[in-house]
């Protein structure tokens, strides 16, 4: 497996968000330096900051596919279907993995309740589930970054 999946996770483990962990680590490699990984990916940890959104893991991973992938253009049509069919592939495939695509369903604690990420903290909730969420994420991610890698290789 890569260096940059057991990154991420220890990155995790070390007190950053799942998604700054993902940004962070892949970022750099496709033009995002590390300091503005952490800052973009920020708001993103927790379910969207604790507000019982999309797990954080998915979401810095897909911002990573948007780094690699994404339109600059608003009139490239082909671009947004692009990552729209990324995306929503990714998504699919991540919740075949998880069970679910929202931090609450797989954390089984919802953070936006008073007092739970509190609980979570202190009795340790998250520290195998959301360690395997950056994994997974980080594994599908993978996946998708070795296939460009052979797509561009085969188009030469």
């Amino acid at each position: 497996m890569s260096d940059r999946i057991d990154t991420a996770v220890a990155m995790f483990n070390d007190g950053y968000s799942c998604a700054q962990s993902l940004l962070a680590v892949y970022g750099p490699s496709f033009g995002v330096e590390r300091q503005a990984a952490l800052r973009l990916a920020a708001p993103l940890g927790g379910g969207l900051s604790r507000t019982d959104g999309p797990c954080g893991a998915a979401t810095g991973a897909l911002l990573v596919l948007g780094l690699v992938h994404g339109h600059d253009h608003p009139d490239d049509e082909a671009g947004a279907e692009r990552i729209r069919t990324l995306t929503q592939e990714y998504l699919r495939r991540y919740d075949a993995r998880k069970g679910s695509t929202m931090c609450t369903d797989i954390l089984g604690h919802n953070l936006s309740h008073p007092g739970v990420p509190e609980r979570v903290r202190d009795e340790q909730l998250s520290s195998e589930t959301c360690p395997d969420a950056v994994r997974t994420a980080a594994e599908l991610l993978e996946e998708y970054l070795d296939r460009d890698v052979h797509r561009a290789m085969n188009e030469r």
